[in-house]
């Protein structure tokens, strides 16, 4: 796949999930359905280049929502698929390693997922890449 393909999947994942938010208040199982049509996308983005942090990371985003959706409705899974949506953000922050959003979503996952060590560890690190960012933007404002 080309990058131009991979720009294409990301959009179209991004436009379902835009869609999906438009109708998450009326009309859940349409939101959802959606949801996983976009994670389905950026699956695919995410495989045409695996390098590249976006993919990765709304692939994450749009398995945590299927991990919202599960627990919405009092599924078992629902821990399961917070655990796979926090792995998916580790991967995701492997290839940004100081992005701190992305830490902090994996700290949350893992705190859905009843991982409390790996909550606390994930947390203190995107506390950590916080300060870093502000220190840097203190000194470039010097």
């Amino acid at each position: 796949m080309t990058a131009a393909d991979y720009a294409t999947l990301l959009q179209s994942g991004n436009d379902l999930v835009a869609q999906a938010q438009a109708v998450a208040t009326q009309d859940f199982a349409q939101a959802r359905a959606l949801w996983q049509q976009a994670g389905a996308f950026f699956a695919k983005a995410h495989q045409a280049d695996p390098d590249q942090h976006a993919a990765a990371l709304r692939l994450a985003q749009a398995w945590m929502a299927e991990a919202h959706a599960l627990q919405k409705e009092g599924s078992a899974n629902a821990a399961v698929m917070w655990t796979n949506a926090a792995a998916q953000c580790e991967r995701a922050f492997d290839l940004q390693p100081d992005h701190a959003p992305t830490a902090m979503m994996a700290a949350s996952c893992h705190a859905w997922a009843q991982n409390d060590e790996a909550a606390q560890a994930w947390a203190q690190l995107a506390k950590h890449l916080q300060q870093l960012d502000a220190q840097a933007a203190q000194n470039s404002a010097d």
